[in-house]
Order: C-alpha cells, then sequence, then structure tokens
C-alpha cells in the first residue's frame, strides 16, 4: 500500500491506540490517557519509527468531534434544554468571563501585552466537551449533574464562537466594536433560530419514517448523514460545525428515536472520539513544553482553580447543593478544543 494516506494514517492511529487503551485500563486507567500517550508515540516530536501525518489525522478527529456533539444532542430535547438552560446559562456565562479575567490577569503578571494577555483569557475560558463526555462515559455521574454539566457546556460553545469572533477582530489589528458585538450575537441568535424551526418541521418526521423501516443500517446512514449536513450548513454560515451537530441530534431527539440512533452510531463515535484523542496527544512538542514548564503551571492551576470558584460559587447560589456543585466544577476543570482555535487565530 502506497504511504501517505488517510488508510495508512488510520491504521497506524487505531493499532496504537489500542495497545495503549488497554495498557491504561489494565493499570487502572481511564482510556483517554491511553489514547493521549498514542498520540505521542505516533507524532512527530519524538524519534519512534511509528509515524501518522498529523494534518490528516487532524482532519479525520473532526469526524469524533461532530459525533460527540451529535450524540450529547441526542439527550437533549428542546424541553429538557429549556429546563437546564436558566442555570447552566447562567453558570457558563459567569465561568467563561471569569476565566476571561483570570487569564488577563495572569498574562500581564507574566510580562504579555494586552492582545497577548486578551488571547490567553479566551483560549482557557471554555471547557472540553469530548473530554468531559469521555469521563462521563467511564464514570457516569448523578443524571442531575451530567445534565447540568453538559447544559454549561452547550452554553460555552455558543460563547466561544463569540470569543473567536472577538478574537479574529483583535488579531486583525482592532477591537470589537460594540455594534459588531451585537451583530455577531444578532446573527448567531437568527442562525440558531432558522435551524431549530427548519429543522423541526423536517427531521423528526424523516427520523419516525426512518425507524419504521425496521433497518438498523438505514437508520445509522441517515442519523448520521443528517448530524454531517448540518454541521455544513452551520459552518457555510460561518459557524461552529459542532454546534451544528449538536442541533441535529437535539432534533432527532424530538422523533422520539433518540436512544434508538444513539445505540446504532455509539460504535462509530468511540472509535473517532479516539482518533481525537490520539491527535491532541499528538500535537506535545516534549522540548517546547519542558522550556515552558513554569507558566504551563501557572496556568494550569488558574484553570483548576477558577473553573473550581467559579462553577461553585454559581450553583451554591443557585441553590444547587454543595455535592453537585462540586462534581460540576472538577468536571469542567480543563481547556477545551476551542482554545485551540482561538490559540491558532492568535498565533
Amino acid at each position: 500500500m502506497a504511504e501517505g494516506n488517510f488508510v495508512v494514517d488510520l491504521a497506524i492511529v487505531l493499532s496504537v491506540a489500542g495497545v495503549t487503551s488497554v495498557l491504561a485500563r489494565l493499570l487502572g486507567q481511564p482510556s483517554i490517557l491511553g489514547y493521549l500517550l498514542a498520540g505521542f508515540i505516533v507524532g512527530p516530536y519524538i524519534p519512534i519509527p511509528v509515524f501518522a501525518d498529523p494534518q490528516r489525522v487532524q482532519e479525520l478527529a473532526e469526524f469524533g468531534v461532530l459525533l460527540v456533539m451529535f450524540a450529547i444532542g441526542l439527550e437533549f430535547r428542546i424541553s429538557k434544554l429549556m429546563s437546564v438552560l436558566p442555570l447552566s446559562g447562567l453558570t457558563g456565562l459567569i465561568q467563561v468571563s471569569f476565566l476571561v479575567w483570570c487569564g488577563f490577569s495572569v498574562g500581564h503578571l507574566i510580562g504579555w501585552n494586552t492582545v497577548e494577555s486578551v488571547f490567553l483569557g479566551a483560549s482557557i475560558a471554555i471547557s472540553s466537551t469530548m473530554i468531559v463526555s469521555k469521563v462521563f462515559e467511564d464514570h457516569p455521574p448523578a443524571p442531575q449533574v451530567r445534565q447540568y454539566v453538559l447544559g454549561v457546556l452547550v452554553v460555552q460553545d455558543v460563547l466561544a464562537i463569540v470569543l473567536i469572533a472577538a478574537t479574529t477582530a483583535v488579531a486583525a489589528g482592532g477591537g470589537l466594536a460594540p455594534i459588531q458585538l451585537v451583530t455577531t450575537i444578532g446573527g448567531l441568535a437568527a442562525v440558531l433560530f432558522g435551524m431549530f424551526v427548519g429543522g423541526m418541521l423536517v427531521v423528526p418526521r424523516l427520523m419516525r419514517a426512518v425507524v419504521r423501516l425496521r433497518s438498523p443500517e438505514i437508520s445509522a446512514v441517515v442519523s448520521v448523514g443528517l448530524c454531517f449536513g448540518l454541521a455544513e450548513l452551520a459552518a457555510t454560515f460561518g459557524y461552529s460545525v459542532a454546534l451544528g451537530a449538536f442541533i441535529a441530534g437535539m432534533l432527532v431527539a424530538e422523533s422520539g428515536q433518540g436512544v434508538t440512533v444513539e445505540h446504532l452510531i455509539r460504535p462509530l463515535r468511540d472509535v473517532f472520539a479516539a482518533v481525537f484523542f490520539v491527535s491532541v496527544g499528538m500535537t506535545v512538542d516534549p522540548f517546547q513544553a519542558f522550556e515552558s514548564i513554569g507558566v504551563t503551571l501557572l496556568v494550569f492551576l488558574v484553570v483548576v482553580a477558577g473553573q473550581f470558584v467559579s462553577v461553585t460559587s454559581v450553583g451554591l447560589l443557585s441553590g444547587n447543593g454543595l455535592s453537585r456543585s462540586v462534581a460540576a466544577a472538577l468536571s469542567l476543570g480543563q481547556v477545551g478544543e476551542f482554545g485551540f482555535i482561538i490559540t491558532a487565530i492568535g498565533v
């Protein structure tokens, strides 16, 4: 087989990930650590003669993001989302604002200029839906905690679009005027409303008709097609493909077939989620990481402490209870994939 194609990269990634995930599980560790280790092994930074192309693996990893967001959407019928949105929305808004401020303050503390500090704050403000969903799968939390945290993550993903628009304007050499911010938020709201209304007229009826055919194969193909189709529609309007995949999941859930579809796509989702975590491991340059270990540890502490303080405080003040608030805060204590996008804009 010729070198340098997706099949070779996928073979290398899944083979190494299979070995490292089994070792991680035998050692009593979550499989995600095995996937990250696999990425370190097949990545470009250490001299091990097993190499996968980072760009192609990153493109394959996007499938994992879409399928995970689609699966999360399958858990949220519109009525359920509306029930958790007030608390989750308030938590997400305060948490993101607080982390942006924390990152901005740290940037100034270590001598970065204002623009660099803005990017640091924006990069650490959004948690990882991929990591949280994987951890919840391995160690299921209480249902109320799960819904609360996933609701916060949905709000964060929406806010991430606003952050990306703002940081793109900053990177271009200007600020974000209030009118631009209002236009960005208004455009986002209009697209979301249009996708929901239009989708509700078509998707639930379509999925019910497809499931009545009693063909798991066709049901899987149609549901994944909807996931990718609405993801691409969101991208066409200039928004995140992950958000489009989440909306697709919610619309399919409105058909009453969410559990059936989730069961059908789970194997495919798990495979490409593993590829996503391997792709993250491939980005780690150990030499560069060692050179910046001081700043890295400082930012790490700020992320964990900032998430804990903001999410726990909002939860307690909202009557969510100490145990739920602490569990949610600990679940959200990491940086997400939108941080990579914002950082790339800054670079």
